[in-house]
C-alpha cells in the first residue's frame, strides 16, 4: 500500500492522519492525566484521508480506515507476516487442505455464511467476484489495481499498446473468477508465490448492490470501460463505504480534515470493545505532543526525531524497535519534465537560475546528487543514530535483502567529479538552480531536503537548490505531471514481498519510474522474472540483481532503513502491531481506566 504511496507516510509505517478531539490543545497539567472518554479513541495523525473506496484509495491513511471498515477473505494472524487466518473465506486455502492446485495456480475461497454489511444486507460469493472485478477493471490512474493486475490477468494496466483500455481483458477477468457453489475460485497465469499475502493485503469485499445503487458499475462486459479510471469523488464509494467490518463511516468533515468510524452493533463476530475512532489530521508536531500530553489524544503518529519528547510526557508509552517495512525517504528524480508553464525549472536552461527538462536524465547529475548528500548526519540527527543506510528498494528485513549491496557514499570530493562531468561540463561551469519538495508536516524529508540543499550548494557557489513544503496531493499532483524536478517520499509496502516495492521503483511501468522516465529492460526482466519464481533460491538472487541494479543506474537516491514506534497513552490496551498495517487494526483495542 502506495500503498501507495504518496500521502501515506506513516512515523512508524507511514502515513497520515490525525485522530484528535476537537478541543483545543491543553499544556501539560500537573496532575496525573486521566482518560476522559474510555469508549472513544482518538488518534491524531499527518496527512488527509483521500478516499474510501477500496478500488481508488492508494495512500496510507485511506487503506488504514478501510481496514476497520471492510474486510478481506483471509487475514494476517497476528502480527506475522506470513502466516494467515480466515476472515470472509472460512479457511485459508493450501495445498495440503485442496483449496490451491497442485500446479500453485488456482485458488479456492469458501465463503462465510451469515456475514452482513452495514446495511443489513448479506454477504455473498457474486460480492466477493464482483469486488475483485471492479478492483481489476477500475485501474484509475496512478491507482491500486496493477497490484492484482499482473497476478490474475498477466498485465500491469488494463490499457493496450494503441493507449486506449484493451475489451478483451473483461472476458480474461470473468474466465479467472468464478463461482463454484458458495466458493470464489480464482485462477491464475502463472504461479504467484506470494498471492494469499495480497489477498490479505488488498481488494476488500464491497457490496454490489449498494455499489450499483450509488452510482458504480453495474458488473456488465459492455459498461466497465465508462466507470474505468474516474475522478476521486465520482467513484462510487468515495465517502460512502459499505463494508462488513467492525466499524462503519459515522462523519467525515473534509474540511477540517477530521473522520469518525464507530462500532458496528450487527458485526458477525464478537463486536469491537471501542465505541467509536476519531482520526484527525494534526500537522503539527509540537501540538499533537501537547494534545497527547493533555489526554486529547490516545495516539499519535510521531517521527523519530521527536520521540525522546513523546517518552518524557509522563503516562505515555512508546513501544520501538518494531519492523518497519516501507522504503524510506528517497529522492526521486523526474528525468524529463514538462517546460511547459513550469515555474518549478526556473528559466528552463542552464543559466544558473534553472535546469533543462533532461538535466536529471544525465546519471552523473544523479550520482553527483546522491555523493553530495550527508547520509551519517541525516542517520544521526534525524534518528538519533536508530537507522542505518538503505541499500536500494528492499528494506531490510525482508526476503531478498543483500546486506552486502554496495550503497554511495558521501563524499563532496566524488560528488564534485560527478558534477563536472555532468551534460558535458556545463553543468559546473553554468551552474543551476534546482526545486525539491516534500510533504508538509514531515519533518524528517524537511531534514533530508536541507541536508541536500546544504551539500550540494557547498559544491559550487553557482549551485542552488530551493526546498519547497507542500501540501501531500498538490505535491503529488506536480510529480505526476512532470513538473516537479525531484521529490522525497516513501513507499509503505502494500504486502510483505519485494516484488511490492522493487516494481515502482524500477520497472518501466511501475509507479515511480513510469512518472520519472526510467526504463532498464533488465530490470524489467529480473522484476518479471522474480514474480514468478518458485524456487526460494532462485528467487532470492533475482531480487540481488536487481538491487545491483538499483546501485548502478541511480534512478533514485536511497537513505535509510529504520524502525517503527507506537506512541499512545498508557491507557491504551491490545494494541497489536502488524507491519502491513502499521497505524494499527484497531479492532481488538480498548481503553482502562
Amino acid at each position: 500500500m502506495i500503498r501507495r504511496i504518496f500521502a501515506v507516510a506513516p512515523a512508524a509505517a507511514v502515513m497520515a492522519a490525525v485522530a484528535v478531539r476537537c478541543l483545543e490543545a491543553q499544556p501539560q497539567p500537573e496532575a496525573p492525566v486521566q482518560d476522559k472518554d474510555p469508549s472513544t479513541f482518538y488518534y491524531a495523525v499527518s496527512g488527509q484521508v483521500d478516499s474510501l473506496d477500496p478500488a481508488w484509495q492508494f495512500d496510507g491513511l485511506s487503506n488504514e480506515v478501510i481496514f476497520q471498515v471492510y474486510e478481506n477473505l483471509v487475514s494476517y494472524d497476528g502480527e506475522s507476516t506470513d502466516k494467515f487466518t480466515p476472515l470472509l473465506s472460512y479457511a485459508v486455502p493450501s495445498q495440503n487442505n485442496g483449496l490451491i492446485s497442485p500446479d500453485g495456480l488456482r485458488y479456492t475461497f469458501p465463503i462465510q455464511k451469515g456475514v452482513t454489511f452495514h446495511d443489513g444486507s448479506k454477504l455473498t460469493p457474486e460480492d466477493v467476484r464482483y469486488s475483485f472485478l471492479r478492483f481489476l477493471l477500475m485501474d484509475r490512474l496512478n491507482g491500486p489495481s496493477f497490484l492484482l493486475l499482473n497476478p490474475i490477468l498477466g498485465v500491469d494496466s488494463t490499457l493496450g499498446a494503441d493507449g486506449k483500455p484493451d475489451p478483451s481483458l473483461f472476458e480474461k477477468a470473468r474466465n479467472a473468477i468464478q463461482i463454484q457453489g458458495d466458493a470464489v475460485v480464482i485462477t491464475l497465469p502463472k504461479p504467484v508465490p506470494y498471492f494469499l499475502s495480497l489477498i490479505a493485503s488488498v481488494c476488500p469485499v464491497v457490496s454490489k448492490s449498494w455499489t450499483i445503487a450509488h452510482g458504480g458499475w453495474d458488473g456488465e462486459e459492455k459498461t466497465w470501460i465508462r466507470y474505468r479510471n474516474p475522478v476521486k469523488e465520482y467513484s462510487a464509494l468515495y465517502d460512502k463505504p459499505n463494508g462488513t467490518g467492525p466499524f462503519k463511516l459515522e462523519f467525515w468533515n473534509k474540511n477540517a480534515s477530521e473522520l469518525t468510524i464507530a462500532r458496528n452493533d450487527n458485526y458477525w463476530r464478537r463486536r469491537a470493545k471501542l465505541s467509536r475512532v476519531v482520526y484527525r489530521t494534526v500537522d503539527d508536531v509540537s501540538r499533537r505532543l501537547s494534545l497527547l500530553a493533555s489526554g486529547d489524544a490516545d495516539a499519535i503518529v510521531l517521527e523519530r526525531q521527536n520521540l525522546a519528547k513523546a517518552a518524557a510526557i509522563p503516562g505515555v508509552e512508546v513501544r520501538d524497535d518494531e519492523p518497519l517495512l516501507e522504503v524510506h525517504d528517497v529522492f526521486i528524480p523526474t528525468f524529463h519534465l514538462d517546460p511547459v508553464a513550469n515555474h518549478y525549472i526556473g528559466s528552463g536552461i542552464l543559466d544558473g537560475r534553472g535546469i533543462p527538462p533532461d538535466f536529471f536524465a544525465d546519471i552523473n547529475v544523479r550520482k553527483g546528487f546522491a555523493q553530495a548528500f550527508d547520509y551519517d548526519a541525516y542517520i544521526a540527527k534525524g534518528y538519533g543514530g536508530k537507522a542505518e543506510r538503505a541499500r536500494g528498494p528492499i528494506p531490510k528485513g525482508l526476503f531478498g535483502y543483500n546486506p552486502l549491496q554496495g550503497v554511495i557514499s558521501y563524499s563532496p570530493e566524488e560528488a564534485t567529479r560527478s558534477f563536472q562531468k555532468a551534460l558535458q561540463g556545463e553543468v559546473w561551469n553554468q551552474g543551476f538552480t534546482v526545486t525539491i519538495g516534500y510533504a508538509r508536516g514531515y519533518q524528517d524529508r524537511q531534514l533530508a531536503c536541507e541536508l541536500m540543499k546544504k551539500g550540494v550548494e557547498a559544491l559550487n557557489p553557482k549551485f542552488h537548490v530551493d526546498v519547497v513544503a507542500m501540501a501531500p496531493d498538490a505535491l503529488f499532483e506536480a510529480f505526476v505531471s512532470r513538473r516537479m524536478p525531484m521529490m522525497i517520499d516513501r513507499w509503505v509496502m502494500d504486502y510483505p514481498d519485494p516484488a511490492d516495492s522493487v516494481y515502482p521503483f524500477l520497472d518501466s511501468n511501475g509507479y515511480y519510474a513510469k512518472v520519472q522516465g526510467y526504463s532498464s529492460p533488465t530490470a524489467d526482466q529480473y522484476i518479471e522474472q522474480a514474480r514468478h519464481e518458485v524456487q526460494v533460491r532462485d528467487r532470492k538472487w533475482d531480487y540481488w540483481e536487481i538491487q545491483a541494479i538499483a546501485w548502478e543506474d541511480v534512478p533514485q537516491i536511497y537513505t535509510v532503513d529504520s524502525y517503527h514506534a507506537e506512541v499512545t497513552r498508557s491507557w491504551v490496551r491490545d494494541w497489536n502491531y502488524n507491519p502491513i498495517v502499521f497505524y494499527g487494526y484497531l479492532y481488538s483495542v480498548y481503553k482502562e481506566r
